[in-house]
């Protein structure tokens, strides 16, 4: 009989949280999720209470950094860190023994890591902190934009991207509007959008890119489709296409 180990789950995007404890119920004889933490502060006081076996850990969050909480625990779970950081980035982090889920995390990825602590029982927890933090910093990505600048004759408007409520496509335009209900004209296409905004960002249908922070309702709609209602002034319903079922399914946790 396999041992059951606790966890806690720490991401500061709710969604991301969702699909870890989605991704766990396929484990919940080795795993067993007993709380979850939004930031950095809150993972330090759940996991010095809780004590739990295992932390499935992000790296990038507002308050803390991955590597900071650890620095402050008092306990030494086991750590399986979860960050967007490119593969070949991410791989320097067999040097120190330790064990990472990238971004998106695949089924079959985190089943190797069980697969480790069923074999196993424990990861290294002898973590050197500080030379992570190096190998991260040599591969630190330059800081993305806080805006999205149009283009209006000679005048450039940049929009926070907090601002943007969704992105759409029109005929041969592309409007980007905003919560206040504006709507402005890009001159870039949705496909070319997608590899300029972050990550909040997200594709529901061949017309329509949401931001996920600007939801206020999700809806089961019809043919396996899912009716968005943002949180801007005109109360935007948008619909998502069949095709993008199984997709939006897994980015909200359904």
């Amino acid at each position: 009989m396999n041992r059951l180990f606790s966890a806690i789950v720490v991401d500061d995007e709710p969604a991301a949280r969702r699909l870890m404890k989605n991704l766990l119920k396929e484990h919940s004889d080795v795993i067993n999720v007993i709380d979850e933490a939004g930031n950095g502060r809150e993972a330090i006081q759940k996991i010095g209470e809780l004590k739990p076996d295992i932390v499935f850990l992000d790296i990038q969050m507002p308050d803390l950094t991955g590597f900071e909480v650890i620095d402050q625990l008092t306990v030494k779970p086991n750590i399986i860190f979860t960050t967007a950081y490119e593969q070949y980035a991410i791989k320097a982090f067999n040097t120190f023994s330790i064990d990472y889920l990238l971004k998106p995390i695949r089924e079959e990825r985190l089943k190797q890591s069980i697969d480790k602590l069923k074999a196993f029982g424990r990861l290294n927890t002898s973590i050197d902190v500080t030379g992570l933090q190096e190998i991260i910093r040599q591969f630190q990505a330059p800081q993305k934009s806080t805006a999205f600048p149009i283009k209006t004759g000679d005048r450039i408007t940049l929009l926070r991207f907090e601002n943007i409520s969704y992105m759409e496509a029109q005929d041969k335009y592309v409007y980007v509007h905003t919560v206040d209900g504006q709507k402005y004209l890009t001159d870039n296409s949705l496909t070319a959008l997608q590899e300029k905004i972050p990550s909040q960002f997200y594709r529901i249908q061949k017309s329509y890119i949401i931001n996920k922070d600007r939801i206020r309702e999700m809806h089961r709609h019809f043919n396996g489709r899912y009716l968005f209602i943002m949180d801007d002034k005109p109360g935007s319903r948008l619909t998502s296409g069949r095709t993008y079922h199984e997709e939006i399914k897994t980015e909200f946790g359904l």
